[in-house]
């Protein structure tokens, strides 16, 4: 039996989603390389901060052949890739810095549900897991992918906060980063402003 140090598991509070507008504007450019990407034309990122659950998962799509001579045998390769975030979040309200704003709502879940009316509506999300900290640098396993909202979805449970859930699924390359550096922590402290 392995036992693990509590510090060697990665905690789901330490996941960050993060999403930013691309409609109306071009596509940005995902360039992976090994296990690191690049990305360019990047829009705005804000922090998801009400959400309470997410999953991720990588859909390779394959299609089998048989060789001649091959023994009868199949074999495949994966023609695409497709990754799909479904997350979990509440409907939140706007506070930018310590103003309270009574007629809108937060910045990035602004970003999702303006794809309940635009169709054409593209999202850049990325997806950031904690790996740890030395110093002032801040070690991330990163996913980043352009989107389209689906299945979105709200509940009003009576006792309860607005729930929405929804699914980002990817359109075109998906960046993967194993050990991305940011200079200070990304989880946010402050809401969006």
């Amino acid at each position: 039996m392995t036992i693990y140090h509590p510090t060697e598991l990665v905690k789901s509070q330490d996941v960050i989603v993060r999403v930013g507008s691309i409609s109306g504007t071009a596509r940005p450019v995902i360039t992976q390389s090994g296990a690191t990407f690049t990305v360019s034309g990047a829009p705005t990122l804000y922090t998801l901060q009400a959400a309470t659950t997410a999953s991720l998962a990588f859909n390779d799509g394959n299609t089998e052949f048989y060789l001649l001579g091959n023994g009868g045998f199949a074999d495949s390769v994966v023609v695409t890739s497709q990754c799909t975030a479904s997350i979990t979040s509440y409907f939140q309200k706007d506070v930018d810095g310590t103003t309270f704003l009574p007629n809108s709502f937060d910045e990035a879940f602004q970003v999702v549900a303006q794809g309940r009316y635009d169709k054409d509506h593209e999202v850049y999300v990325e997806i950031n897991k904690q790996l740890g900290v030395s110093g002032t640098t801040f070690y991330y396993d990163r996913v980043a992918f352009v989107s389209r909202v689906m299945n979105y979805s709200e509940s009003y449970p009576a006792d309860n906060l607005v729930e929405v859930t929804f699914d980002l699924m990817s359109r075109g390359r998906i960046g993967i980063h194993q050990n991305a550096e940011n200079t200070g922590s990304i989880i946010p402290i402050v809401p969006n402003s």
